[in-house]
């Protein structure tokens, strides 16, 4: 079966061809379909992420005899592909605002009456391209898949929303 990002490039590549024989365009321009082939791996990488997340966080709740542990989840209005995790005021959302980076933040609401919320934690995924210009997702320099991302992020969000629910 041919990939998404594979359709896109050759698709990419057979345009280009056509405007170059009608005099349109001098060359190929590689990094237009390099940077075409980032997008396509960004919503496809999120996309995985969300599903993996949101049956990863059904699997938990059906497992969890206190409703007020469980998970909620929900999409931003603006960008679908971003989601966010809810549990005991403690949200995580992860979002892509460009292609090949993906941010990561957990907020709380914050004791301090001056900001409404504070940051538990934070993370950046990038891209990059490997061999054969091959996308690769990257946390602090190390290669990841998206259950390693997945399992570790969902864990520190367990982790801090459980200990805050024990401050009140």
């Amino acid at each position: 079966m041919i990939s998404d990002s594979s359709i896109k490039w050759i698709e990419n590549l057979a345009e280009q061809d056509g405007l170059i024989l009608a005099g349109k365009l001098p060359n190929l321009d590689i990094s237009r379909t390099r940077e075409e082939v980032l997008a396509i791996s960004t919503t496809l990488f999120m996309r995985e992420v969300k599903t993996q997340w949101l049956s990863l966080s059904k699997l938990f709740n059906s497992r969890m005899k206190e409703p007020s542990l469980c998970i909620s989840w929900g999409e931003m209005a603006d960008r679908p592909d971003n989601f966010f995790l809810e549990r005991n005021s403690v949200r995580l959302v992860i979002s892509s605002s460009r292609s090949g980076t993906i941010q990561i933040k957990c907020e709380k609401p914050s004791l301090d009456t001056s900001s409404r919320t504070s940051t538990v934690f934070s993370g950046v995924l990038e891209a990059r391209f490997s061999s054969f210009d091959e996308v690769t997702w990257y946390f602090l320099e190390k290669p990841i898949t998206v259950d390693q991302f997945s399992r570790y992020y969902l864990t520190e969000f367990l982790q801090s929303s459980r200990a805050f629910d024990r401050l009140f």
